[in-house]
Order: structure tokens, then C-alpha cells, then sequence
């Protein structure tokens, strides 16, 4: 019998950023010791310098390259840091697919040397924010180098572009099937097809009405990936927005409590999928 496949939840040092306030942001040391409590595997961030003093925390890095980036700067910086992979959010929506490539290849190469692997996020305002758009890529990709592109999917974006409905969350996201099959990360946060993020608690702690119909997307997507022939780490990002840009909304309620929850959820998902 195989051992059991891990999954690794990492907090987005976004979800902190400014949070409670602007005028009462904690300090680092409160923001580490808070993800470390509420039992997240690790910290998802660009390299900066006070990831140094995250503690036993893993991490997962975080850039944005274009045409004209030196793509090298931060892999070495993450790799300093002691990242285990990097995210990339690539070029702009409207850059040409030949450029765009080239510049994957330059992420590859820049991976290879520092020894660090990497992810291209599916995102808005990317050369990814289309599922069309990346497995063109993708497809590209495969054709320069007989390699599948790694990507990281952040379905919420999708899921906008195409409007979906509830219950049209999973069986629409989940293709194209090669897209699903090269992801080496995955960002989870409560979305639908309106919304790149929502509450997933009222004020009062319950659990909101669109928050489980999300549920039932991320019981599948998990089971799905429960079910692959790997037991190498699964890396998911609880990525709920706080501030700069404001994903959350003046009406939303505590958004590192939601955090927490949706951590839990996932964690429990992932039992009940074995």
C-alpha cells in the first residue's frame, strides 16, 4: 500500500497585509506566530526579508515576470530564502504567444539552475487568465521543450471569465483535462462565478450560502487529486485577499477567520477523500 499523499496548506501573507488596519497592522512577528498556530504547513509570499524570521514554516514563493524581467533576480532571491517552489504570474493579457513563451523559457532555465521548481499562476490580467490562452501555452511549451508546462491553477479567475453557475464550478473546471493534469499548485478561496472572492463566514460564524456551493467544487477537486498515482506533496495556497489590492470588501467579515476556516475545510475534505 502506497503511503498517504500529503497536503501542504500555506497562509498568503496577503490576507494579513494591513490586517486588522492599516494603523494597527501586526507586526511580522505576530503575523508568523498566528499562521503557525492556526496550523498551516507554510507562508506564501514574494521573497522578501522578513521571511527569514517565519521559523519552521515552509515556503512558497511568489513573482511577477514580463517580456523585459530579469528572470533569474527571483529565483535566487526566493532559493535564499529557502522557497521549495515559485509561482509566476506571466506577461500581460495581451502579450503575443511567441513572446510569452520565450519568457517561459527563460523561467525554465532560471529554475534549472537554481535548482528550484516553478508554476505559471492561471490569473487575471496574465497571459493565463483564459483557459484557452494557457493551453496554448501549455501546447507551446511541450512543442520547444518535450516538457508539460507546471502550472499553478487559480480556477476563481476561470471561473469569472466563463460566469458559471454553482453547480457548473467543477464540471467546468475541471477541463481541459490537460490543464488539470499538469497543475503542481493549486490557490483556493471561496469564489463563484461573479465573484473572485467571497465571505466564506457570516458575522455571527456560520458558514455562507455561496461558501458551500464553493464547498462542493473543492470536495471534488480534492478527491480528484486525492485519487492521482503520486504521493508527492500537494501544495494549496488559502489565498483570501485582504488588502492592497482589496479583494475583500468593506462589508466582508474578518478575513484571516475565514482563512482559518477555509484551511480547516480543506483539511477535512482531504480526509474524507481518502
Amino acid at each position: 500500500m502506497k503511503p498517504p499523499r500529503p497536503l501542504h496548506l500555506y497562509a498568503s501573507l496577503w490576507t494579513l497585509r494591513q490586517y486588522p488596519t492599516r494603523a494597527r497592522e501586526w507586526t511580522w512577528e505576530k503575523k508568523f506566530a498566528a499562521i503557525r498556530a492556526a496550523g498551516f504547513d507554510g507562508v506564501f509570499s514574494p521573497p522578501i526579508p522578513a521571511l527569514a524570521s517565519r521559523g519552521p514554516l515552509r515556503y512558497l514563493a511568489v513573482t511577477s515576470l514580463g517580456v523585459a524581467a530579469d528572470c533569474a533576480a527571483p529565483f535566487a532571491a526566493a532559493r535564499a530564502l529557502g522557497a521549495e517552489a515559485i509561482d509566476v504570474q506571466l506577461c500581460d493579457h495581451d502579450t503575443p504567444l511567441r513572446a510569452a513563451l520565450a519568457v517561459v523559457k527563460k523561467i525554465r532555465a532560471a529554475s534549472l539552475a537554481h535548482h528550484l521548481p516553478f508554476a505559471i499562476e492561471t490569473h487575471r490580467d496574465t497571459f493565463t487568465e483564459t483557459p484557452e490562452a494557457t493551453l496554448a501555452l501549455a501546447r507551446a511549451y511541450r512543442a520547444a521543450t518535450g516538457a508539460t508546462l507546471p502550472l499553478c491553477l487559480d480556477h476563481s479567475h476561470f471561473a469569472v471569465v466563463r460566469h458559471l453557475a454553482p453547480d457548473q464550478l467543477w464540471p467546468r473546471l475541471r477541463e481541459p483535462a490537460a490543464l488539470l493534469a499538469a497543475a503542481a499548485q493549486f490557490h483556493l478561496r471561496p469564489f463563484n462565478g461573479h465573484h473572485a472572492q467571497l465571505p466564506a463566514l457570516t458575522p455571527a460564524g456560520h458558514r455562507t450560502p455561496e461558501y458551500r456551493h464553493w464547498l462542493d467544487y473543492a470536495a471534488a477537486l480534492l478527491a480528484h487529486e486525492r485519487a492521482r498515482p503520486t504521493i508527492a506533496p500537494l501544495p494549496i495556497v488559502v489565498e483570501l485577499g485582504h488588502a492592497a489590492p482589496a479583494y475583500r470588501l468593506a462589508s466582508f467579515p474578518d478575513t484571516w477567520r475565514d482563512a482559518r476556516a477555509v484551511a480547516a475545510d480543506l483539511r477535512r475534505l482531504w480526509r474524507a477523500a481518502s
